[in-house]
């Protein structure tokens, strides 16, 4: 990579998926890299994560798949359900064919897992140093040098700063954008069981997506297949700014009180239940400024109904470093962003309106079951195309 002064790393803000991500498509050109991390030790709160052909992909280039693959869990299809009625919609099958035609599998993990097995490759790479209990507070320049302050104090100068700290980032801050989380009106549940003494009804390999009036519910297997991930969304006008709340189970009752036995009885299941609200960012072309730009969610956060926020920090992480080895900070951060933008743009709107069609009600919903069931697993997958069969290294 062409850089203006070779003495200086770097600096990634957020040790999470997106930063330590963004570590190893740096370490991957060769450049120095600093990473910190709040926390004074790595952990990622949350339960499941679906990972696409693409997400697989990224996470090839990065180096990163071998430590990563003991964890993940390959479902043998996507099940799509009426949460009423438990009437199954469609099946869309995830085995060889699913392989072949998007150039990688379909997996499922657990998020803590992900996260692990990117700490690991991350340090196990010379040119990485990751730092714990170090959070950003500011970000400036003096005399022309870049300059990160931390929340004790310490100034830092840095070749060039990769904001990997989230929704609510403080370095986008430093940039010219109005990037304040927006509020979706959903409350998102969450809840992760051992696979060992659950009712052998409620056991089921695949990606299960059941459709409710005002809400669904998704469930798989995960930590390679010993534990099972919950998530359910209900319509609400809570917010909260936590990643994570205690939930009660009673909370769910509105919601579910008329689904079918099979459904209601998976909801009943788990003891301990966790909440965050369902919020992302209006998409934005501002995610750099000479030698700062952000990744993941601190650039475009979205909605998690189409499973694919952690993808789209993997992706961005491979652009990223290829863009650099090319074109210098600056410009490659310039390029970066041009190169991702309209592809996270249309995964947020898109994700928003999952949201709404997943929660049809009325005639609504019956139009939809039945479009569902009528339309064949192939065509469904070709309107999902665009999503699975994106290849990084192609910009």
């Amino acid at each position: 990579m062409r850089r203006t002064d070779t003495t200086l790393p770097l600096v990634v803000a957020g040790g999470g998926i997106a930063g330590l991500a963004a570590a190893l498509g740096l370490a991957r050109i060769g450049a120095e890299t600093l990473v910190l991390e709040q926390n004074a030790a790595f952990s990622e709160v949350g339960a499941g994560l679906q990972v696409g052909p693409n997400a697989v992909r990224a996470l090839r280039w990065l180096g990163a798949l071998e430590a990563v693959e003991p964890y993940l869990f390959a479902p043998p299809a996507i099940r799509i359900l009426d949460g009423p009625t438990g009437r199954e919609l469609m099946v869309i099958r995830l085995g060889a064919g699913f392989a072949r035609r998007f150039g990688e599998p379909y997996q499922v993990i657990y998020r803590a897992d992900l996260l692990n097995g990117l700490l690991s490759a991350a340090s196990s790479e010379p040119s990485v140093e990751i730092e714990t209990s170090a959070q950003v507070a500011e970000v400036g320049q003096d005399r022309g040098n870049l300059v990160l302050v931390t929340d004790d104090g310490r100034a830092l100068n840095a070749a060039g700063v990769i904001g990997a700290d989230g929704i609510r980032s403080t370095v986008r801050h430093f940039l010219p954008r109005e990037g304040d989380p927006m509020y979706r009106g959903y409350a998102i549940y969450r809840a992760l069981i051992p696979v060992e003494g659950m009712p052998e009804e409620l056991l089921d390999e695949c990606v299960c997506l059941w459709l409710c009036p005002g809400g669904h519910v998704v469930h798989y297997p995960v930590r390679a297949g010993r534990a099972m991930n919950i998530v359910a969304v209900t319509e609400s006008a809570w917010n909260s700014e936590r990643w994570s709340e205690p939930a009660l189970r009673d909370e769910l009752d509105p919601l579910f009180a008329r689904s079918c036995d099979a459904l209601r009885g998976l909801t009943l299941h788990p003891l301990i239940w966790t909440k965050w609200a369902g919020a992302d960012l209006e998409p934005s072309p501002v995610w750099s400024r000479g030698r700062v730009t952000l990744i993941g969610d601190a650039a475009h956060a979205t909605l998690p109904f189409l499973a694919q926020g952690a993808a789209m920090s993997l992706e961005d992480a491979v652009v990223l470093a290829r863009t650099l080895r090319r074109n210098g900070i600056s410009d490659g951060f310039e390029l970066y962003v041009r190169l991702r933008y309209e592809r996270t743009r249309r995964l947020t709107l898109a994700s928003r309106k999952a949201g709404w069609h997943y929660h049809l009600d009325g005639l609504a919903r019956k139009a939809r079951n039945g479009v569902l069931k009528a339309m064949s697993p192939g065509r469904f997958l070709n309107r999902l195309s665009w999503i699975y069969s994106y290849d990084p290294l192609a910009d």
